[in-house]
């Protein structure tokens, strides 16, 4: 099962931090594989491109200079991005299986994590309500992301043996009428409609989502 990221665009329309030889030629690298991996040709990818002309402004001086020449490649950046918040690569990455592939592993905790923060956002938790944890029973196998607040309990993990990817209850779990329920993959491709779901199951009033970047 293949799937693509956008991480790497997102990276590409904002590079503030890639200031060194190093962080840019990892930059670089990264997209390079992501894009390789996902089946597209890395030198017709448009972050990669980005990356590539930082990664040369660094070394000429001109990196704080004016580069309007970089519209075409950024406008392509955001329609992928745009593209690709309809198909998430976290529902394919929780059910091809990811153990024992580093590439994979960081791409689960990496966008695993980003999921969960949106559906907290959608629920109208700020950062500061609840902690958020990534358990793995070694570092070659993929472990549970794990959200805790004051009235939910919500564990996201990879499919395994027909294992269901969400599990979520009332913090407090054991008082009469908090039930254990689950959802699978397919309900991270709308994240609104899956924090609805999780509202209305746990009776949690919904404030309205935060506005943050994820």
């Amino acid at each position: 099962m293949s799937y693509d990221l956008d991480f790497r665009f997102r990276r590409a329309l904002h590079p503030e931090g890639l200031t060194t030889f190093a962080t840019c030629m990892a930059a670089l690298n990264d997209a390079a594989s992501d894009a390789q991996r996902a089946g597209h040709d890395p030198a017709h990818d448009p972050a990669v491109q980005l990356f590539a002309k930082r990664l040369t402004r660094l070394t000429d001086g001109s990196l704080g200079e004016e580069h309007p020449d970089d519209a075409p490649l950024r406008e392509a950046c955001m329609a992928r991005v745009a593209e690709l918040r309809h198909k998430p690569a976290i529902v394919a990455l929780l059910r091809k299986g990811v153990d024992y592939l580093p590439e994979d592993l960081r791409a689960f905790r990496r966008e695993g994590q980003r999921a969960v923060r949106q559906i907290a956002a959608e629920l109208g938790l700020t950062r500061s309500d609840y902690r958020l944890d990534y358990n793995a029973p070694n570092p070659s196998l993929a472990g549970d992301i794990v959200l805790e607040s004051a009235n939910l309990y919500l564990r996201l993990s990879v499919e395994r043996f027909g294992s269901p990817a969400l599990t979520y209850r009332h913090r407090h779990w054991k008082k009469p009428g908090h039930q254990v329920r689950h959802a699978s993959a397919s309900s991270l491709a709308d994240i609104p409609a899956l924090a609805r779901q999780i509202a209305c199951h746990l009776q949690i009033d919904i404030s309205g989502p935060q506005p943050t970047l994820m």
